[in-house]
């Protein structure tokens, strides 16, 4: 297991909400909704596939967003 999937797993738990992913990665909350929505990059793709929405809340499992900060994005989801 990564240092960066323990530190997130330590301070958010299993999933983050939208918030805390846009604190994450250092974006608005409504910048980083907007590129949810209307971007065809890979990353975003594969973050849209692996997010679960209950009601009006996405949450993101942490597995995901440790793999697109270390880099391993695009090998796991190719």
């Amino acid at each position: 297991m990564s240092s960066t999937l323990n530190f997130l797993r330590e301070r958010y738990g299993a999933v983050m909400t939208l918030d805390q992913l846009a604190e994450t990665l250092s974006r608005k909350p409504s910048g980083l909704r907007a590129a949810l929505q209307h971007s065809d990059e890979a990353w975003v793709t594969a973050l849209n596939a692996r997010k679960t929405r209950i009601g009006r809340r996405m949450y993101f499992p942490i597995e995901a967003i440790s793999a697109l900060l270390d880099g391993q994005f695009q090998k796991e989801n190719e």
